[in-house]
């Protein structure tokens, strides 16, 4: 047994967006379809901003390179008291970033270099890997384990890869990894960040493998988890979130999660941006417009649950890492990007979300590797051509 099994799926009531068979998933799915991946192509290719400037900064990128040097794998990967997590991090992007190079090279010049790296990083980490540990694994499953999973949407369904140790008999490779150490972990769901990190990483872990329980189970805790859903981090009339009063780091890592959680719901066929009369963009906008020194109401009774684990419930909100982007040697999650660009194929006005994501941009301009991969949003998630392209 390679982990402590945390029970059964709970049997959750359908709601709207449910999958009733395995067919009903769509591949590639989760933060990228195969129209995803031709828009990015094409207009990264044919010089349509803002695809090819991202690109030709994307494509320079260590962890886009083919040449990248594995750091693992490992047999016990923790995030704790004792964390030996990077490797798997740095792996797991460098992964996910010739994933999306395989496609753009692959289609033109048939260059195997980008297939290679992702593949063999997928299959050394998924034949290796035995344990996920430590009291913040949650974390590193939900977050880290996101590029690795992506990485393997696409190589399996743009490129064809076929796992290391794929048997009819059950094989030993990444699905059995993805599977036991990733999925099943994930079922229990906490509280605030802690679960929407999970909530997050089972419904990309749950699309990879079809699994019609794991993804109900996940869509309905989105919407309605008491603690860890939407309406739990974000309060339906301000969009203040329960975080605020916490600090400014923790609200956008909420922001960015739910969105990235949006993204692949989005491909299944579903919208959870609109949830909730638009509720992901009102948050992003209060958030936005605070940590732009802007003034907003706060209302110290609308808090997270189990907010006496992090010092509060507060009175007011909080200063702490107010700002955006890269700042004095700090960083704040790259949040805007998917949330903006959703936005605008949407005709909302968000002059907020806007103005954040150009601060941030402009705050890694000329950054060799940004911390947050999802700095390239550029690249990744771009819905429509700038003005005058």
């Amino acid at each position: 047994m390679l982990c402590n099994l945390t029970g059964l799926v709970p049997v959750v009531p359908t709601t709207e967006g449910s999958k009733k068979r395995t067919s009903d998933f769509q591949h590639p799915g989760l933060w990228h379809s195969h129209a995803d991946l031709e828009t990015m192509r094409k207009n990264a290719l044919g010089g349509v901003e803002p695809w090819a400037s991202a690109y030709s900064r994307f494509s320079n990128d260590s962890y886009s390179l083919a040449t990248y040097k594995m750091q693992g794998p490992h047999a016990v990967i923790s995030r704790g008291a004792i964390s030996n997590y990077t490797s798997f991090t740095n792996d797991a992007r460098a992964a996910y970033q010739n994933a999306i190079m395989y496609p753009h090279s692959g289609y033109i010049t048939k260059d195997q270099a980008h297939w290679d790296r992702s593949t063999t990083i997928l299959d050394a980490w998924g034949t290796n890997l035995t344990n996920i540990i430590g009291t913040d694994r949650s974390l590193l499953i939900g977050i880290d384990g996101l590029p690795f999973v992506n990485a393997a949407e696409i190589m399996r369904w743009e490129g064809g890869w076929v796992e290391q140790g794929a048997s009819w008999k059950g094989g030993s490779g990444f699905s059995i990894q993805l599977y036991w150490l990733f999925a099943r972990q994930s079922i229990i769901i906490g509280q605030a960040n802690y679960g929407v990190a999970s909530i997050m990483g089972l419904l990309n872990f749950a699309v990879y493998l079809d699994d019609v329980a794991l993804y109900n189970y996940a869509l309905y805790a989105y919407k309605n988890d008491l603690c860890a859903g939407l309406s739990a981090n974000f309060d339906q009339t301000t969009g203040q979130s329960a975080e605020a009063g916490r600090d400014q780091a923790h609200v956008q890592d909420g922001l960015q999660w739910l969105s990235m959680a949006s993204k692949v719901v989005k491909n299944q066929g579903y919208d959870l941006f609109s949830l909730d009369n638009n509720l992901l963009f009102k948050g992003s906008e209060y958030a936005a417009k605070y940590n732009l020194n802007g003034t907003v109401p706060y209302d110290p009774s609308f808090y997270r649950c189990e907010a006496v684990l992090v010092n509060g419930p507060w009175a007011n909100i909080s200063a702490e890492n107010r700002y955006i982007g890269y700042q004095d040697g700090r960083t704040n999650p790259a949040c805007w990007g998917i949330t903006y660009y959703e936005g605008l194929s949407r005709g909302l006005d968000i002059p907020w979300t806007k103005r954040a994501k150009d601060l941030y941009d402009g705050s890694v301009e000329g950054q060799t590797s940004p911390t947050d991969f999802m700095s390239w949003a550029d690249l990744l998630f771009a819905t429509k051509a700038k003005s005058g392209k």
